[in-house]
């Protein structure tokens, strides 16, 4: 698990100054490894912790910690934009539906499948794989075809050579 100091360092090696507002961001991001933190959830630990630092400066530096992978941005239909902690986790992915905006925690054991297929195929090794699914869930692709939307499966477009047209 990383602490504030090697986070430090990693700004440190990418010559990134050390600034007392990402100081604070670090220590926020690290305090809260297990939440889903909005914008709203930054603006206002930095109102309180260090006032004068203004929205541009948050926004700059969440950029830069995604940019080094220390957070993930999600983003998530019914609620908007969250923020995580990923920098020394292993595996970070979700499946998150378009309609209800329900979340879920992506199966490890898939991952590892995608780890083995890059490394036979491409000599990739020791991958941090980040990724983000967006669908339907069971309860809305089911709620969906009660609503008349024809869903055609891929054996069927291979057949087909014309565009598929889905009615809403």
């Amino acid at each position: 698990m990383k602490k504030h100091k090697d986070l430090l360092t990693v700004l440190r090696s990418n010559s990134m100054r050390i600034t007392p507002a990402r100081r604070v961001l670090l220590q926020f991001i690290l305090d809260n490894k297990s939440k889903h933190l909005s914008l709203k959830d930054f603006h206002n630990f930095m109102a309180r912790t260090l006032p004068g630092v203004d929205r541009s400066s948050i926004y700059r530096n969440l950029e830069a910690f995604k940019k080094l992978d220390i957070i993930q941005e999600l983003n998530l239909p019914t609620i908007g934009k969250r923020f995580q902690y990923v920098f020394d986790r292993k595996v970070h992915h979700y499946f998150i539906c378009k309609v209800c905006g329900k979340l879920n925690r992506g199966n490890e054991e898939l991952f590892k499948k995608i780890e083995s297929a890059l490394k036979d195929i491409h000599g990739f090794s020791k991958a941090n794989i980040s990724v983000t699914f967006y669908g339907y869930c069971f309860k809305c692709s089911n709620e969906s075809t009660n609503k008349n939307v024809f869903v055609v499966s891929p054996s069927r477009l291979r057949q087909r050579r014309t565009p598929v047209i889905t009615v809403h």
